[in-house]
């Protein structure tokens, strides 16, 4: 179908869909059956994090597990600020989203009997991963949902979007440049924001270069409500190497017995918590943290695990890659930002605060994950949100063209990426404390007109990539200050415990204002509302 260009500035359509990983797929697969469906993505289409995706997703189908269970695991890893009615909803959408997968050929692992090889991830009381090519799940799952993308759906890629079009309350479509770098506006009835993470605002991280947070910022920009952002989740074994994060190990690792060990071979994880190395990552990555603080290096031992390399063949390449032995069973390890279980507030199937934008996927906040994300729930929630958006996304009519005065938006001497990376590792990162996290907000600070402007078409895609990532860090580093405890992947060493009053409360972002807000979680009853210091 034919793109944006000079001739062809506008685009009109039914639904635009921001993203191309496994929510915004699904979402345009099922949608465009009846509706006129435009993709944009900012590199190729399926590039970023479900590809990369290792261990699994989780989905409580097999005659030995129920989803009762699956739910209470996940409440349980939640640490208390769960929505319960949303992680049930999406939980049992279980079924139909293994069975679309199963449709699509999915090659999920199966042993010589055609059983399926189920892993057993951190915090889950059940085996009930799937997984494909053994740690390539996301890899074969995104190949087979390629191959269906039908050729009536329209998809622009290396199109970056920049910021959602508005008429009032109203979200009309999306603005952004084509791969010539040439303004395009798409006026759609329904926006869909399916662009993932913002693990890119780390040095360390498990995610894809396109992870930078740019669907989160763009809303921010736009009004709509985010929330939890506060809560980052750095997953506890990335590999080190050089002094650099060199990919993701699995936690599947650790279900096959993997063991974190200091250089002394002492189990770091023994004692600490009832599940020791399959506890919540947010458990093992503070555990990790503490022993590097200590200036000690931290290690995975695979020596239990039986055939390393062929159940972890993605993980024992990289390693070699990176000149690591695997052969000695140990990989140096360190944690690494992974995912961000806040971001914008949607109820079960991506309906927002804003009429005509929706999102699902990482970029979405449904409240399924609370404070900590239970291992391989993630393409879980991406695909049943997709499945539920399609389901119940209402016939919108698109608004007549308008036009609005364009904001400037000056430059200046903004920070290189890099700087931004390191100064969120060193003060806004696994663990924090006010003195660091003040450093880091008025660190942001002296970029606010940079920071908070429109998303001008003058900025070049570099730039409008630093604006979304300092925009988010904001929104991290502000959260982070006013939850005056630790709780799940938020763990604060000047409030180290969980406070009562906080579990039934959420900071959220709202109006475009730049300081948060506190507000009640409806699903959560209430109570005495925390003071913001």
């Amino acid at each position: 179908m034919r793109g944006c260009s000079m001739e062809n500035p506008r685009i009109t359509t039914d639904i635009v869909i921001i993203g191309s990983g496994m929510a915004g797929l699904i979402a345009a697969l099922q949608l465009s059956q009846t509706r006129k469906v435009t993709i944009v993505t900012k590199t190729s289409i399926g590039a970023g994090n479900s590809e990369k995706a290792q261990g699994g997703i989780a989905a409580a189908i097999s005659a030995n597990d129920s989803f009762y269970d699956h739910i209470q695991d996940t409440l349980a890893a939640g640490y208390g600020h769960n929505n319960e009615r949303v992680a049930k909803k999406l939980i049992e959408q279980a079924a139909p989203v293994m069975s679309a997968f199963f449709d699509w050929n999915t090659p999920f692992d199966r042993d010589d009997k055609g059983v399926f090889q189920l892993a057993k991830e951190g915090a889950h009381s059940r085996r009930r991963i799937f997984h494909a090519g053994g740690d390539a799940t996301g890899f074969y799952m995104m190949k087979q949902l390629k191959k269906h993308v039908a050729e009536n759906i329209q998809v622009l890629e290396h199109f970056m979007a920049y910021d959602l079009l508005m008429a009032k309350d109203r979200c009309i479509g999306v603005m952004g440049k084509n791969k010539e770098n040439q303004l395009c506006k798409i006026y759609a009835g329904a926006t869909v924001i399916a662009s993932g993470g913002c693990g890119q605002l780390y040095p360390v991280t498990s995610n894809a270069e396109e992870a930078t947070s740019d669907g989160m910022a763009m809303a921010f920009r736009a009004g709509v409500r985010l929330k939890d952002m506060e809560f980052m989740q750095f997953h506890p074994t990335m590999l080190f190497s050089n002094g650099r994060g060199a990919g993701l190990v699995s936690e599947a690792v650790r279900g096959e017995g993997g063991i974190l060990v200091d250089e002394a071979g002492n189990a770091i994880m023994k004692n600490r918590h009832p599940l020791e190395d399959l506890a919540p990552r947010s458990v093992v990555s503070n555990a990790v943290f503490e022993h590097l603080q200590a200036g000690k290096e931290i290690y995975l031992s695979t020596q239990k695990v039986s055939e390393f390399t062929k159940k972890f063949p993605t993980v024992a390449d990289n390693a070699l890659a990176h000149g690591i032995d695997v052969t000695k069973g140990f990989l140096p390890v360190r944690p690494g930002a992974h995912f961000m279980m806040g971001g914008i507030e949607t109820n079960e199937w991506g309906r927002t605060n804003k009429n005509g934008v929706y999102a699902i996927g990482e970029a979405a906040c449904t409240g399924m994950h609370g404070a900590n994300r239970l291992a391989s729930n993630s393409l879980l929630e991406a695909a049943a949100g997709a499945l539920l958006l399609a389901q119940h996304l209402p016939w919108q009519e698109q608004v007549t063209l308008w036009e609005e005065q364009e904001e400037a938006c000056d430059i200046g001497n903004s920070p290189e990426i890099q700087a931004l990376q390191e100064n969120m590792d060193q003060w806004a990162g696994v663990v924090k404390e006010e003195t660091n996290l003040l450093k880091m907000r008025e660190w942001l600070k002296s970029y606010n007109h940079f920071i908070f402007s429109k998303g001008s078409s003058v900025l070049i895609k570099k730039d409008m990539t630093l604006k979304n990532m300092m925009t988010t860090a904001w929104l991290i580093t502000n959260g982070a200050l006013v939850r005056t405890e630790s709780r799940g992947a938020h763990i604060r060493t000047d409030y180290s415990d969980e406070e009562p009053e906080w579990v039934r409360y959420a900071v959220c972002w709202e109006n475009e204002k730049t300081e948060p807000v506190i507000r009640l979680n409806q699903e959560r009853g209430s109570g005495h509302e925390p003071a913001i210091s």
